[in-house]
């Protein structure tokens, strides 16, 4: 039974690294650097200070030649998309916000959803950026939108998506204003599609971050740590590293990597090269060796960390 256990593999919940029962736990430490270095990247929340209004709001219709044209033009959406759009009388909500939960019971709405209507609501916000962030690579992180969604930014279509239960990301790094300019968010979230049979709620309803990390970096989610069990007791853990370059030139890195055992001492350490054209992704990989590990269990959940430094034309960066 315990040998069957150990060849089951699953997602660790904590940390996205791989791990097998039965083998060793990892979670993952993404360009930590030394404990005493500042931070690598910059994650901040956007939860606070949205303008939401529960409507659909239409479109103004497009008629003629000048009317189309002007539609055609990036950064020139229309209606409570466009960067100009007066929310002044719209409510003022911070997130996590479920439009859903505020609405009156009524009788003939869908008892799955807890007889709330769902509907379509729309959410603005602005956000300013440092002129020194020009030249790092920005992204935004939507952790939800339930359901429906559809999102702009400073008049850009910048994404659409069809799940409430998936978060994604947008790479802001092209439209980005910096300094007195602010970035003008904006969200339609039409929850009237049905995902389940429970209640799903509606609108973003989960966290809304801003990450800022190096021109050269690993991409969210960009880790995998595999642990293999090997002879003699010992174990290997390959790992590569997704990375994706912003900048203009072409990059030289370094891929740095090193287990931590529970007590937090370092178990094993490798390195790892790629180069990164501009605009462009690459991956780096190293297998790293970890002899007698101790191996996790219910009884034992025995957490291992795998920390990643990644270095551009030899400098450790905040990636």
């Amino acid at each position: 039974m315990a040998s069957d256990l150990e060849r089951r593999q699953f997602l660790a919940a904590a940390g996205g690294g791989i791990a097998a029962l039965g083998s060793p736990r990892l979670g993952v430490a993404q360009s930590l650097g030394q404990p005493s270095a500042p931070s690598p990247r910059e994650r901040l929340s956007l939860d606070d200070g949205w303008r939401f209004i529960k409507s659909d709001l239409p479109f103004p219709k497009i008629d003629g030649h000048e009317a189309s044209y002007d539609h055609a033009k990036a950064g020139n959406a229309e209606g409570a998309a466009a960067v100009d759009y007066d929310d002044s009388d719209w409510a003022t909500v911070d997130l996590p916000h479920d439009f859903a939960l505020s609405q009156p019971v009524e009788p003939t709405a869908n008892l799955s959803e807890g007889y709330k209507p769902r509907g379509i609501g729309w959410y603005r916000r602005t956000f300013a950026l440092d002129p020194a962030d020009r030249g790092r690579h920005l992204e935004l992180q939507f952790d939800g939108i339930a359901t429906f969604a559809t999102v702009w930014l400073n008049g850009n279509l910048v994404h659409r998506n069809f799940c409430g239960y998936t978060g994604f990301t947008i790479d802001l790094t092209p439209f980005a204003q910096f300094g007195e300019d602010l970035n003008t968010l904006v969200v339609r979230a039409d929850a009237n599609a049905l995902e389940g049979w429970w209640y799903e709620g509606a609108g973003l309803y989960r966290h809304v971050w801003l990450t800022k990390r190096e021109a050269v970096h690993i991409t969210t989610h960009g880790v995998h740590g595999d642990p293999r069990r090997g002879e003699g007791g010992g174990w290997t853990v390959p790992v590569e590293a997704e990375l994706y370059n912003s900048g203009t030139s072409d990059r030289a890195v370094e891929l740095r990597a090193t287990v931590l055992d529970p007590d937090g001492r370092a178990v094993a350490s490798g390195r790892g090269s790629a180069q990164v054209g501009a605009l462009d992704h690459a991956s780096a990989s190293l297998t790293l060796p970890v002899s007698a590990p101790r191996l996790w269990s219910v009884e034992t959940p025995t957490l291992y960390t795998l920390r990643l430094e990644l270095l551009a034309d030899g400098v450790l960066g905040r990636h």
